[in-house]
């Protein structure tokens, strides 16, 4: 089969498409076909060796954690799936390796693919969206009625959670660049912050969930225009989050206090069936900046990587 491989930490040099031994399904696992993948920043972050404490890589390897496609074959112990099936998954290896025309998805990471939308469209959904759900639903524990306010609202995870905000019923206001603020409208946010006119830290509203999607405002810039009992979710880590948590649990003997949590995603797909059922009711819908070929792979890298990405980056692994 055919992949995008790296041979060793560094630049989108270390990118070669080429031929390597197609994986074989064992217990519990699709092998799926794969039409689609998509780019995340954790992608290129391991390319370039950020992560390689946490998740050392053995070489040659396949990145990509989004993918869409058909069901190839099923493994022993596989019940919701039969092949031929077109699905859309989170990758549950530590690595990925979506990038290629064939990869091994657990059963639990995998949902059907959303009957209205494309499979470029479907392998954009699972680890943006997957983030927001579980950053605002889980994490923020977002309840309808409640104020919302989401900084980096264009970007891929910021897009989903403008829109999964708005399906769970809450108010919701959105930080973009000027360019992106009519784009935040057609999401449906109620309102947008220009952040290089405006600083959001210091808006007159009050929110009871901060979503910094774009893990670039930290917790003491955002805590004023938290509610008492509020709730800060952040993609990134800080030390602050775990300062702030150990505080909450003794305030919180005392009455309501501010709260801040990280949200580190995980393959989930009955999450993946929440958000099917926002994107077939209409309420949710996955927007794709540009498609490349497999072949272009170093170029969707590079992309992703300048930081001003509309929606998501998909990569095209097998025609329709």
């Amino acid at each position: 089969m055919r992949a995008a491989v790296i041979h060793g930490y560094g630049g989108v040099d270390r990118f070669e498409v080429r031929e390597v031994e197609k994986p074989v399904v064992g217990p519990g696992q699709l092998l799926v076909r794969v039409r689609a993948a998509a780019v995340n920043p954790l992608d290129w972050k391991m390319r370039k060796g950020g992560l390689r404490f946490l998740r050392p890589a053995r070489f040659p390897l396949i990145l990509g954690f989004d993918v869409a496609g058909e069901v190839e074959a099923i493994g022993a112990e596989v019940s919701r799936f039969a092949p031929g099936d077109p699905v859309h998954a989170f990758v549950d290896s530590p690595h990925g390796g979506g990038y290629a025309e064939y990869v091994l998805v657990g059963e639990a990471a995998a949902a059907p693919k959303p009957a209205r939308l494309t499979f470029e469209e479907a392998a954009a959904v699972p680890v943006a969206g997957l983030t927001a759900l579980q950053a605002l639903r889980d994490r923020g524990e977002l309840a309808e009625g409640e104020r919302l306010l989401v900084n980096g609202g264009a970007g891929g995870v910021g897009h989903f959670a403008v829109q999964v905000g708005k399906a769970l019923g809450a108010r919701v206001v959105a930080v973009a660049s000027g360019r992106n603020q009519e784009f935040l409208r057609e999401l449906g946010a109620d309102r947008g912050i220009d952040y290089t006119q405006e600083d959001f830290t210091q808006d007159e509203e009050s929110y009871h969930v901060v979503f910094d999607a774009a893990g670039r405002a930290a917790y003491r810039e955002c805590e004023l225009i938290l509610e008492e009992g509020g709730v800060y979710v952040t993609t990134s880590f800080e030390a602050a989050i775990v300062v702030q948590g150990l505080a909450s649990l003794a305030g919180g003997l005392f009455g309501p206090v501010r709260r801040a949590r990280s949200v580190i995603v995980k393959p989930s797909g009955e999450g993946l069936a929440v958000l099917g059922r926002m994107i077939d009711t209409g309420r949710l819908r996955p927007h794709v900046e540009e498609v490349f070929r497999l072949e272009r792979i170093a170029d969707a890298h590079v992309f992703s990587e300048e930081g001003h990405v509309r929606g998501k980056l998909v990569i095209q692994v097998a025609a329709d």
